[in-house]
């Protein structure tokens, strides 16, 4: 059965797209504010109903490009503007008698209780992540008055100053942070990686959500803003967005990779179907945020999938999105899922995706022509397809042999020289780095499959005799975390080889 996401919507400007979304934290309809503490990182959902903004319309108006004048045979190009900005100016002098000093930049004006130390580098963090904005989702339309986009952030510690004097609208309840149109509202959190992340959250909301007539769906709206959010920072370096975590350390108060791994533990693994039927009424719990940035995530940085995914972006205005990730997605669904399961059933700090990334290749039996098959398996790559397709119940043979590197010699020491039966000197998911793993895919089921069966892992070593548990192609990969396949080096040869007899 086809995916079933939520609908969306599209419009475009100038005979091209704009690229835009929409989030539950925004709607002109219940808020919903995002981000729980920061121990977990726990998103909050509030019921309250946030009134109409008279600035921002619910109803936008129609999409048309061009108006066509019928005595002119040539179409006349109607120029498509972003919304007036339409922020109320406050008395600064007035704000900072009372203790809240104001940090501005192109893209940011920030209104805060906080210390210098701690916030005057944040309106600098929204200009760099506004040109990857621009990127990625494609620039928003130019201001009548040709002004620039800027966005109004208030971080409170103070909650109730900010609230005495107005700053906050009355209708606005939320755990820790809020937005709407292109201003949002979040309190202080414990980490300091966690406050720069909830602050790039809310403004990635302003600026997918400020142009009206956004509909897309919440995994994509939510997931998009936590991945946009996930950032590391490097001394002398450009900050990095929509990176991969790479320690609980550096990533402070995240939590989406626990909350991840905890429902995997308690099988809960949530299916890609699963995930894009997800509406807003359910992101009043963490594991929501969690899956749908995990899902982002996958997409996006996956080798086969990124272009893809990112073609999604021009789709969220208009009743297309559903359509158009069937259209994109829907026939690799099986071996999709398959993948996904194994990327979330995994998920640890600095998942390598371009390494695990598997190439799905369909296997053919063994024959009488061909009664054994000789198959290279690298040691830097996951799951790789040996090309020989197992039958259920048949009896097979699989020798290996070679020597290959696992962490390659670097500052930290030498590399482990190892063989096919591993090396007992470190472990990963219980069983030594090193050794040859086996794990039969599926081309097809009943119901296109349910993409599970990477996970049945069987131990080949140096050499074993197994039997198949299904028919599938064998997929074959050298034991080692995934966060640690890019410093291996070197291959085995697996020989394949189907029994005649059954062992006793």
């Amino acid at each position: 059965m086809p995916f079933v996401p939520a609908a969306a919507c599209r419009s475009t400007r100038m005979g091209l797209v704009i690229l835009l979304g929409l989030s539950a934290c925004q709607r002109e309809q219940p808020l919903v504010p995002v981000d729980q503490n920061p121990a977990t990182a726990v998103p909050t959902t509030n019921s309250a109903q946030v009134s109409p903004d008279p600035r921002n319309p619910e109803d936008p108006p129609e999409d048309k490009p061009s108006v066509t004048n019928r005595s002119d045979p040539y179409p006349v190009e109607v120029p498509v503007y972003r919304p007036d900005d339409g922020r109320i100016p406050h008395d600064t002098a007035r704000l900072a008698a009372v203790g809240i000093q104001v940090f501005e930049s192109k893209r940011l004006r920030l209104y805060t209780d906080l210390p210098a130390d701690k916030a005057e580098s944040l309106p600098q963090l929204i200009d760099e992540v506004y040109l990857v904005w621009e990127d990625y989702f494609g620039a928003l339309p130019e201001d009548r008055a040709g002004g620039d986009f800027q966005i109004s952030g208030y971080l409170m510690q103070d909650e109730a100053l900010f609230r005495g004097l107005g700053l906050v609208p009355a209708d606005f309840s939320f755990e820790h942070g809020a937005q709407r149109r292109n201003e949002f509202w979040m309190r202080e959190q414990e980490f300091d990686y966690y406050r720069r992340h909830l602050l790039i959250h809310e403004a990635t909301h302003c600026y997918m959500t400020f142009v009206p007539g956004v509909d897309a769906p919440n995994w994509y709206l939510e997931g998009m803003a936590e991945y946009f959010a996930t950032h590391r920072r490097v001394s002398g370096s450009p900050t990095e967005f929509r990176t991969m975590p790479t320690s609980p350390e550096e990533f402070a108060g995240f939590g989406r990779i626990s909350l991840l791994r905890k429902d995997v533990a308690a099988n809960k693994l949530a299916t890609i179907p699963t995930i894009l039927a997800l509406v807003p009424a359910q992101f009043v719990e963490p594991d929501p945020y969690a899956w749908s940035w995990g899902l982002c995530l996958f997409l996006d940085s996956h080798p086969r999938y990124h272009d893809r995914f990112q073609q999604l972006s021009a789709f969220t205005r208009g009743k297309q999105f559903s359509r158009q990730f069937e259209a994109l997605f829907g026939g690799d669904r099986h071996d999709l899922e398959a993948e996904w399961s194994l990327f979330a059933s995994n998920m640890q700090y600095g998942y390598d995706l371009h390494h695990a990334a598997i190439d799905f290749q369909p296997g053919s039996l063994l024959d009488q022509e061909s009664p054994a098959r000789t198959v290279p398996v690298a040691a830097d790559h996951g799951w790789q397809s040996s090309g020989v397709k197992l039958e259920q119940g048949k009896t097979y043979d699989a020798v290996a042999v070679g020597e290959f590197t696992l962490a390659q010699a670097s500052d930290q020491g030498k590399a482990w020289l190892s063989e096919p039966q591993g090396i007992s000197y470190r472990y990963f998911e219980g069983k030594p780095i090193g050794t040859l793993l086996g794990a039969l895919h599926a081309e097809s089921g009943p119901s296109g499959g349910t993409g599970t069966t990477l996970l049945n892992v069987i131990r080949l070593g140096k050499g074993c005799t197994f039997q198949a548990p299904i028919t599938g192609t064998l997929y074959l990969r050298i034991n080692d975390a995934w966060n640690s396949l890019h410093d291996n080096g070197g291959q085995v040869q697996v020989t394949l080889r189907e029994r005649s007899e059954t062992p006793e």
